[in-house]
């Protein structure tokens, strides 16, 4: 691993497998952050789609980014492995994993980055950040919220219920890696539990700062469940710890 550099960097690291229909609005409200520095990493884990061709595309955008690097698996290894690869390029001192389906509000830095300062004046074990969402549809429509809950290092052993976006301590993420990358499915609660474990606690926003795009696709399960309530008639707000798969193999 590299050693960390400027204070306050962001690294941002997107994990890719065959989103190519919504990388891009991933990518581009990385972009859009009223936070600065920032870096970007973007790990394709072996796409068959035209992911590649549409993240190459949209990083020559312009943009404030303090460094953009874009990383090609040649065959797909997974999530959590392809995290791995990423951490290995990061430098910052602060480090977000955004999926690739999803999207940050321009705020969700600069909020969530004063919020962890705060914290940790008070308890120095807080090392992450996390808040609630905005539910959307395929092509972006809002279909609700999702709510996360109030951080207690208990719970983590029966539910998940911390968000993958997170503002994170380097140093906590980098003294859980490597991940477990036999693991598949609950990936973020194996995430999670890692940093816990090492003393690590968080901080919850309640507020919806990014978006949480539901989709037949999504690896948890989660999109098609939620998609099939609504059109049930069952709208509004969800708790999304009760749709959140725990670590599998």
């Amino acid at each position: 691993m590299k050693s960390l550099a400027a204070p306050g960097l962001l690294s941002v690291i997107i994990p890719n497998h065959n989103y190519g229909a919504f990388i891009d609005q991933a990518i581009e409200s990385v972009f859009a952050q009223d936070y600065e520095p920032i870096e970007l990493i973007v790990v394709d884990d072996g796409s068959t789609d035209n992911s590649l061709e549409v993240i190459r595309m949209a990083v020559k955008r312009p943009n404030r980014l303090s460094r953009v690097e874009v990383v090609a698996l040649p065959k797909n290894a997974g999530k959590l492995a392809a995290m791995n690869v990423g951490l290995q390029y990061c430098v910052g001192e602060y480090c977000i994993t955004l999926d690739a389906d999803d999207m940050l509000t321009p705020q969700y830095v600069n909020r969530s980055v004063r919020e962890l300062l705060r914290a940790r004046i008070e308890n120095r074990a807080v090392g992450f950040v996390y808040s609630n969402c905005n539910l959307i549809g395929p092509d972006g429509e809002m279909v609700g919220r999702g709510k996360s809950t109030a951080f207690d290092p208990r719970l983590i052993e029966r539910y998940s219920f911390i968000p993958e976006p997170a503002v994170t301590l380097m140093a906590a993420m980098l003294e859980a890696a490597p991940f477990d990358e036999s693991i598949r499915k609950g990936t973020k609660h194996h995430k999670w539990r890692r940093i816990i474990a090492n003393g690590w606690h968080g901080k919850h926003i309640a507020e919806p700062l990014f978006y949480y795009r539901m989709h037949e696709k999504n690896l948890s399960g989660i999109g098609a469940r939620v998609l099939d309530e609504i059109e049930g008639g069952h709208r509004g707000e969800r708790i999304l710890s009760g749709y959140w798969p725990m670590q599998t193999r």
